[in-house]
């Protein structure tokens, strides 16, 4: 160890911590990355009551050294005190596993999850606290009544947590889409029937899974009566599903979750609180934590977008300038705000189109406290931009590979004009507002949308107007023979063409194959009026 850091250590037992801050610091500049020396500063942090500086401390000690115990231990303890139970058992659960004969975490590990009313996950640490120590009275004694309350339950068949307080209607709707969420599910339910704030109604709809996610939502529907499950007969979509639960919902404020996502306790009360403060506001999010799909702690989001204004168009620049990750999509709105969207149907990133939508109709919030735990668990490496729009199309809207040659991004941005100029707004306030926003989406996504107007050219120059993102060939060779369904598809694709010239009305090559798409629908141009020019399919 280093003599410095022994000293300042000394320094911090004796009460001299400011003596004992300036040594860690001064270490801090010739070993910026030394575990012990961050996590002993987040000790005097929180010593002297900063949690938020503490917590930053402690989680730089861990991207240092991700086996570092002292750092688990103390962020486990600091989000104890703040209430956030879920947080503080995930970095409990590390500490064990690097110091699994330490029989005073499985004790602690026990009563955080009695704050989250886990009956069984409390039960198994006071278990495995007692087989490394039996003689603890008090361990003995909370183990005694959980086995009591075990067969009270038994007996009365009514589960502890049914007898929560029931409102109808509701307050809020919390609405689950779910496809194959057996892994985390469990996790994640037990985030929400967790809550502080309890009148709400948790609506789960499966999208037809085929992994043990039925009989997860069963067992919680048995043990919540807050809990409404609903299993669909066929797989319909992920967005169709996200409408399903939306549809379902009663109460006047909604929030989506996901299987894999977690929320602490705190989560609807802090942000209804502001809600119903303020009509003013249409959506509250908190800070976002991110996890990878092992659980373990990657930093926090910068997912944060200044869009408080009164004035709805700086909320709109704002937001298209701003917004990194959606994950302020999971947060708390009011549910007519959500009905009353139209944006939805307009593009492959309806989230994001979406979002500009709420803020035309009032102010997004956020908590500057990490309330939400987004766990990244989508595979995001794609080898190409055709892999990443066909899985994303595959996975959000099946039907949108229907349209042939598409063009997402370009269609983002048109869809976000349209937006504009169908809004409440004033005819000079729509015009600077869409010439902003095409600036802003070239800037943004200006080499996603040249790479699918080259790919686009280069496939109707070759005489090919039917192409999926899949690449597959039988795709396009299908529709030869189709007179009719062969001229609607080009048609489609005159559309999809005139949009990308909105936003590039300079590129000479896009507007040549516009102008092919229309001679080739023309019939004193071409009186075959097929699409015989596909047969042969190079790219």
């Amino acid at each position: 160890m280093n003599p410095n850091l022994s000293e300042g250590e000394r320094l911090f037992q004796e009460g001299k911590i400011e003596d004992a801050k300036v040594i860690f610091q001064n270490l801090l500049q010739t070993t910026p990355d030394y575990p012990g020396t961050l996590n002993n500063l987040g000790v005097i942090a929180f010593s002297e009551k900063n949690l938020q500086e503490a917590e930053k401390y402690f989680l730089r000690a861990l991207e240092a050294d991700n086996n570092f115990p002292d750092a688990y231990l103390n962020l486990s303890n600091l989000y104890s005190i703040n209430g956030q139970f879920i947080q503080a058992s995930m970095f409990l659960e590390k500490y064990a596993g690097l110091n699994p004969n330490d029989f005073k975490i499985f004790s602690q590990l026990g009563s955080i999850y009695l704050q989250l009313k886990d009956v069984n996950k409390a039960q198994l640490n006071f278990e495995k606290s007692l087989e490394l120590k039996p003689d603890q009275n008090k361990i003995i004694e909370e183990r005694r009544k959980l086995l009591s309350l075990e067969s009270d339950q038994r007996q009365s068949n009514i589960p502890v947590k049914s007898r929560y307080y029931e409102k109808d209607p509701p307050v809020v709707s919390v609405g689950l889409p779910v496809y194959n969420g057996g892994k985390y599910l469990a996790e994640a339910i037990e985030s929400i029937l967790t809550q502080d704030f309890e009148e709400f109604e948790l609506i789960i709809s499966d999208n037809n899974s085929n992994d043990q996610t039925s009989e997860i939502c069963d067992k919680y529907k048995k043990i919540d009566k807050r809990i409404r499950y609903v299993r669909l007969k066929e797989n319909i979509g992920m967005k169709l599903n996200f409408f399903n639960v939306l549809g379902l919902a009663r109460a006047p404020y909604f929030m989506f979750a996901t299987h894999d996502d977690l929320h602490e306790k705190a989560f609807i009360s802090k942000c209804i609180k502001i809600l119903q403060a303020d009509n003013s506001v249409s959506l509250v999010y908190p800070q976002t934590k991110l996890l990878n799909s092992n659980s373990e702690f990657l930093g926090f989001a910068k997912d944060h977008v200044n869009a408080d204004q009164n004035d709805p168009v700086e909320r709109f620049r704002h937001l298209i300038w701003e917004l990194g990750l959606c994950n302020m999509v999971l947060g708390l709105f009011r549910t007519q705000v959500l009905k009353r969207t139209n944006s939805w149907d307009m593009s492959l990133f309806s989230d994001t189109l979406f979002l500009a939508e709420v803020t035309l109709s009032g102010k997004i919030i956020q908590i500057p406290e990490p309330l939400f735990i987004r766990r990244f668990t989508r595979n995001y490496n794609y080898k190409s931009p055709d892999e990443r729009n066909a899985q994303l199309i595959a996975d959000c809207d099946p039907d949108l590979f229907q349209q042939g040659i598409s063009l997402p991004h370009c269609r983002l941005t048109y869809a976000h004009l349209d937006l504009i100029n169908n809004s409440h707004l004033r005819i000079s306030q729509k015009e600077a507002l869409i010439q902003e926003t095409i600036k802003c989406f070239k800037a943004r996504y200006g080499n996603h949308m040249k790479y699918e107007i080259d790919r686009a050219v280069a496939l109707i120059s070759k005489g090919i107007y039917y192409w999926t993102w899949r690449n597959d060939r039988s795709e396009a060779g299908s529709f030869k023979e189709i007179t009719t369904l062969g001229s609607y598809r080009i048609s489609n694709l005159l559309k999809t063409l005139q949009e990308a010239l909105l936003i590039y009305p300079e590129r000479s090559d896009l507007f040549q194959c516009y102008m092919k798409c229309f001679k080739h629908l023309n019939p004193s141009a071409s009186s075959s009026g097929t699409m015989g020019e596909c047969a042969n399919i190079t790219i």
